[in-house]
């Protein structure tokens, strides 16, 4: 399934059913920005702790993105270094106990052994995606930047919702499910 259009911003995601292990949902989840999917290569992912944590309504910056217009109006490769240090102070600040400001949190997308990680803020009226990746632990961890996006929140919350739509029975609890 693509939710959103290729060019600009999308998720391409399956299940598959198959590859089931432990009751949890397998399959592929790759986002894709400017016309380039990421991870690069096809990778088996854990898709239902994925989509889950997407969709936390109280730490997901994926499904309620956060309105920052100073961080916004920042340069591609400015906004992601100042965003990759509030998010993990631990890389650029030297201190391994600094304490991670959360507010415009990185979502993982595909599998963490990609080391993929994408920020999404709005400026009120627009969404703005930053995709980067973590670079070999012998450079300390930190993340390097390699492209952005910005889309209406219209066309971004368009995609949100049929991503949410196709994952909708994993996303609701056995509770959930009993009250529609």
């Amino acid at each position: 399934m693509i939710a959103g259009n290729p060019d600009t911003f999308a998720v391409i995601t399956e299940k598959v059913a198959n590859w089931r292990t432990d009751d949890k949902v397998s399959g592929m989840l790759h986002v894709c920005i400017n016309g380039v999917a990421y991870p690069r290569k096809p990778r088996a992912t854990d898709v239902e702790n994925n989509i889950i944590s997407l969709f936390d309504e109280q730490t997901s910056a994926f499904s309620h993105p956060k309105v920052s217009r100073k961080l916004f109006e920042m340069k591609g490769k400015k906004l992601f270094k100042r965003l990759s240090a509030m998010r993990f102070p631990q890389y650029y600040s030297g201190n391994r106990n600094a304490e991670a400001d959360c507010r415009f949190d990185a979502v993982f997308l595909g599998p963490a052994t990609a080391g993929y990680h994408v920020f999404v803020l709005s400026d009120g009226q627009s969404i703005r995606l930053v995709i980067g990746r973590r670079k070999k632990k012998k450079h300390g961890g930190r993340l390097r930047y390699i492209d952005d996006v910005v889309i209406t929140a219209e066309e971004y919350q368009r995609t949100v919702n049929r991503l949410y739509l196709f994952f909708r029975g994993t996303l609701e609890t056995p509770d959930d499910k009993c009250n529609n």
